[in-house]
């Protein structure tokens, strides 16, 4: 639900913490309910990470959008610190939990990027992994069909 001025967010300790400000943000895919996010941090930095993360539901906004909406506290800002958040009060969990029959609850968590910001609801927490460089952020990305 976007934007939620109810939303408040509180940061996620990560690897990733310190990446240079405004990282990009790209979409690798979904496959058997894992999201692929890689994260890379601006020019001429060489750091870049990969997330999976179990995922429900998702969403990418366009930078400025996010920014500027009234979506909770600060949310579409990242200054060089604590780079995930996950969700403490938030209208998508809250409305996910009134439609799941089992009563289970999900866990929100933002990505904030230069060009793209992505939100993402799920059951787990996001497995991170440091990349060597560019190229094998690049590189990586869900399995194909075709993979053993």
């Amino acid at each position: 639900m976007f934007p939620d001025p109810t939303l408040k967010w509180r940061p996620y300790e990560s690897i990733i913490d310190g990446i240079e400000s405004s990282p990009f943000v790209l979409d690798r895919g979904l496959w058997c309910g894992v999201l692929h996010l890689i994260v890379v941090a601006p020019n001429p930095s060489r750091r870049a990470y990969g997330i999976e993360i179990s995922c429900e539901i998702y969403a990418g906004f366009e930078e400025m959008i996010y920014s500027v909406a009234n979506h909770g506290d600060s949310a579409g800002m990242y200054n060089g610190g604590v780079y995930i958040k996950e969700a403490e009060n938030s209208a998508l969990v809250n409305a996910y939990i009134a439609i799941d029959p089992v009563g289970r609850k999900p866990r929100h968590f933002s990505f904030v990027g230069g060009d793209l910001c992505y939100e993402v609801l799920g059951f787990s927490e996001p497995t991170i992994r440091p990349f060597d460089g560019l190229e094998e952020a690049y590189a990586w990305g869900p399995p194909s069909e075709t993979s053993p």
